[in-house]
Formats: C-alpha cells, structure tokens, sequence
C-alpha cells in the first residue's frame, strides 16, 4: 500500500512538473489546456489516472505545427477543423491559410472573389475585364459606389470601396461558403464582415475536409440578390434550403436533395481529381471556371428520356426541337415566395404612412429608399432566342441609350441563328435614373460615405447622390437627370417542377398555344403557329420592349 502511495505521488509530482514546463514553455498552449481537455475528453473517452493526464498533456505540448495537427486527426479519425479549432482560436483567415495558402491563391483569381472576369459572352466587349462591379441593372441598379453595402453577399471581408486588395488572400471569406454549422452571417452594413454575435470557433470547427457547401451556404446570398428575397432571378429563393420535390425536384428534401454544387460544380484536375475555387455558372464573365452539369448528363438525350411518354408526340416531326428543357420544366417561377416584377425608382423619397403591401403576396409595394415595387407569385416565365451570348448595359463601356424602354440585359439570338435555342427567363421592367443630355444609364451613389459624402439614402437628394456616382465611376453627368424605362431579362434555372406538372403533359398543346402567354414575334412569327401565325422572315434584332412581352 505504501508503494503504491508513493509512486501516486511521484506520479503527481512529474504531472506538476510538466504541467508548470508546459506553462513556461508553451503560454500558448497553456492557455488552451482546458479546450484540450474537453477535446480529447470528448474524442477518446478514458478513465482519468495519473499517467493518463499526463499523456494527454504531452499530446497537446507536441502539437505545434500544421502538420503536427493533420498527423494527429489523422491518427484519432477525427476531423483536423474540429481538433485545430478545439486547442486554437480561429483568427480569420490567415489561420486558414497556414494549410491552404494553395487554395487561397485560386480563390483570389476566381469570379466569385473578383466579381469580374474575362467577358466572353457579352455582345462587343468579348475579351475585356469585366464583371458585377461593373453591370447595370434594374434593381439597386449598380455595385460601384454602394459596395459596403453590396459586398455583404462578397466572398471576402471589407470590399467598402475600389481601394479594396483583391491581391490579399487574409481578405478572403472562407466561412461563408465552408460552414456546416448554419450558424455563420455577414452583417448587412459591414463591406462582407461576420455579425458579432456569430461564434466563429463554433463555425471554424464545423468544417469537414470532403464535405460539400452545404445549399444554405449558397442560397444564403444568391437568394438575397437584389436587395431581398427572391427579388432578382425569381428562381432562386430562401424556401430552396429545405424546400420539397413539389417547388424543385432537384433540392426538394423529399427529392434528389441536391446541393447547389452538384450541378455548378468546381473545376477537377484530371490527373489526381482535385478540385479548385473555379465554380460554375456565371453566364457572363469567368464563363469557363468550374464545370456546369446540363440537364442530359444526368437524364441522358431528350427523345430518350421521353419515349414512351404521354409527350412523346409533341417530339414528332422535329416540332419542338428548339425547346430547351427548362421551357416545359419550369412552368412558373416563384411558386412559393413571391418575386419583384417591377421597380420604379421615380417613387422613392417620399413619406408614405402606412407602408401599402400587397394583398396577395404580403410583401410591401413601397420603400422610401428604392421606390414603388410589383410582386408576383407563379409567374410565367418569357421565352426568348438565346445562343449563350449577351447584349448588357456595363459602366462607361456601353452606359449610353438611345431609345426607351432601355434594355439593360438581353439575351442573343433567333430562329435564324443555328446556336440558339429557346429559353426561359423572368422579365423586369422598371425606371431608374438617367441623364437625357448625355443620354447615359446613371450609377447613384446609394448607400454610406466610402464613395462619397452625400448616399441617397442618407440625404434623399438625387442630384447630389449622382454627383457623387459620376464621381466614383467617371461616369459622363451633365448635372440633369429624368427617370428612364428600362427592361431586363433574367436567366431562369432552377424551381423545376415535377414531371406531372410540366407543361405539355398528355401531349397538351394548349398549355402554350391556346392562350396569350406567348411572345410569338420575338420567337419569330407573325402569331400563334396553331392559329395561322406565319414564319418571319429578316427577322430584326431581338427586343423586349415589345407591350406583348410585358
């Protein structure tokens, strides 16, 4: 009994020894002691002994390096994000990098950092550098000189203004792709920083080596796009997170359950399988980062897939070989959150109490910052030519108008252009602020002082807010402004319906020919076909100003 006493306490004294060794020597590691414990604690559940707490304290004392770390997880099966960010504190992205410095420099040099890249489907500036930080639209109409307030949905922390380092990869955001805990939220107002109140050890430690980004990751910002939800694309909406195979076949939970990257995948090495920060899907720059699935990958050529079918007929003859899949499969969009169909910024600066909101969609039709807005649930998509390519209203590389309504964003092609085939996409028609003396689309300047003294939001002074736009961007303001119309179409992917609600089910013409849904001249005949419509011929250039497509 009395040996066994005194070799307990020797045993104590060596674990006080190395424990006061460990302190001097490794403050760091000192301080983690406690989160050490807990994890080894919860990882390798053992009978607390003497030399067994002092075999815990040696494996904490020896990790020191990355590869200590990787050594170990990989030793005790655990993932090396939960063991590095149980004994360190995760302190921004630089402590990614200490394992991922090859991965950083492919995510400074992809679209979704850069918001730009080489544009080699927009119509007269192929080759050129262009991007989100330049486009116009219909919507907040323009990132430059709002990016504090835009960047909130950019992979990176503090894009406030053209001062940004996009060479810096400790500005990258890694978390907010990579986090599997569905915790992680950037602040609407800090230019891409996290909400103080996330817990980021908790969000650093959630990551899983292998594990995708998880739909919420994606859809969090792409969702949000145009200032709320499902306001842009009107395909792309927060319910998708966890929505069932009745609103998407694809994501629905009850479905094929997908993740966003199993159809806008990353590029893959050939030779060893890897995968970089190129991911697919931007249809106007960085077109040949990642790799986008099409529908026949999975599904295979459409008149297999439709033999045998109660659609099989419509197939005959060639009839419909110019449809793409998303016409029938996509019958309508926003079929559970409602989308913005018009915005009219004309109306914006006004006192209106109480906010109106729309009886059938409960959204507000008012804002005093952006104006007067039209909802819509289960809208009609608008068909349209399209061969890839783009016609897109960019600043100073094409800002000028000539006629209204202005199109902002147009796709290219028609009947006669064997590369085009018809697509579905939403419309938006609104007006925003132009200058009818040098005729060019307007950039404001809309939200905090980055880029200027006076946001509109602020001040509520719309000259001033331009002043400041043409400013920042260069932009060519004689100091007059007006409210022009402005269309713009939108490319619609997602929301696909079951095959029973498709359209044309039981071989029925008249879900698209019996009714007025359909453009007929844009697609290039003088009516209805299966009302006597007749081919056009020189068809002109695609437009949808045309009232029928509103």
């Amino acid at each position: 009994m009395k040996t066994k006493l005194m070799a307990a306490r020797r045993a104590a004294t060596f674990v006080h020894a190395l424990l006061i060794f460990s302190l001097l020597l490794f403050p760091v590691i000192g301080q983690s002691a406690s989160k050490a414990t807990r994890f080894i604690e919860r990882s390798t559940p053992v009978e607390k002994t003497g030399p067994t707490e002092s075999s815990r304290l040696i494996v904490e004392a020896s990790l020191q390096t990355p590869r200590d770390f990787i050594e170990h997880a990989a030793s005790e099966e655990v993932d090396i994000h939960d063991l590095y960010f149980e004994l360190r504190p995760y302190e921004g992205t630089k402590t990614c990098l200490m394992c991922h410095e090859k991965e950083g420099a492919e995510m400074l040099d992809s679209g979704h950092f850069k918001w730009e890249g080489k544009t080699d489907n927009i119509v007269g500036l192929e080759g050129e550098i262009h991007g989100k930080n330049d486009l116009i639209n219909n919507f907040c109409i323009a990132n430059a000189t709002n990016e504090q307030r835009c960047t909130q949905c950019h992979a990176g922390y503090g894009y406030r203004d053209a001062s940004f380092d996009f060479t810096d990869p400790t500005n990258i955001d890694c978390l907010v792709c990579h986090d599997q805990s569905g915790t992680y939220k950037k602040d609407p107002k800090l230019a891409g920083l996290p909400v103080p109140s996330v817990d980021l050890d908790a969000v650093a430690r959630s990551i899983r080596i292998g594990v995708e980004p998880t739909r919420k990751a994606c859809i969090g910002c792409h969702a949000k796009a145009g200032g709320g939800d499902n306001v842009k694309h009107g395909d792309i909406s927060t319910d998708l997170i966890a929505t069932t195979r009745e609103y998407d076949v694809h994501m629905g939970v009850d479905g094929a359950d997908l993740t966003c990257v199993a159809c806008h995948g990353a590029n893959h090495d050939p030779k060893n399988g890897k995968v970089n920060h190129g991911i697919a899907g931007m249809p106007l720059h960085s077109a040949n980062e990642g790799e986008m699935k099409q529908c026949s990958d999975c599904h295979g050529g459409r008149d297999g897939i439709h033999s045998g079918t109660s659609v099989e007929p419509l197939f005959a003859e060639g009839y419909h070989d110019r449809l793409a899949c998303q016409v029938c499969h996509i019958p309508a969009i926003a079929r559970k959150i409602s989308t913005k169909v018009e915005w009219y910024w004309s109306d914006a600066g006004q006192n209106i109490d109480p906010i109106p909101v729309d009886p059938d969609t409960g959204r507000p039709t008012y804002d005093k910052k952006k104006g007067t807005f039209v909802w819509k649930n289960d809208v009609r998509p608008t068909l349209r030519y399209a061969n890839g390519m783009w016609d897109r209203k960019v600043v100073l590389a094409n800002d000028k108008y000539d006629q209204e309504p202005i199109s902002l964003g147009n796709p290219v092609g028609s009947y006669e252009d064997p590369n085009a085939m018809i697509y579905p996409f939403k419309l938006m028609i609104g007006n925003q602020p132009v200058d009818p003396v040098t005729k060019t689309v307007l950039v404001p300047h809309l939200f905090g002082k980055a880029s200027g003294p006076n946001p509109y939001w602020g001040n509520y002074n719309w000259t001033d807010a331009l002043i400041d736009g043409a400013a920042y961007t260069g932009q060519d303001f004689s100091g007059e402004h007006k409210f022009g119309d402005t269309t713009m179409l939108l490319s619609v992917n997602h929301e696909i319906a079951p095959a029973e609600n498709a359209l044309g089910m039981g071989s029925n013409c008249g879900d698209c020919h019996s009714n007025d849904v359909i453009d007929w001249e844009a697609l290039g005949w003088t009516d209805n076909p299966m009302a006597g419509g007749e081919r056009i011929l020189n068809v002109p250039a695609q437009s949808i100003s045309s009232p029928s497509a509103e």
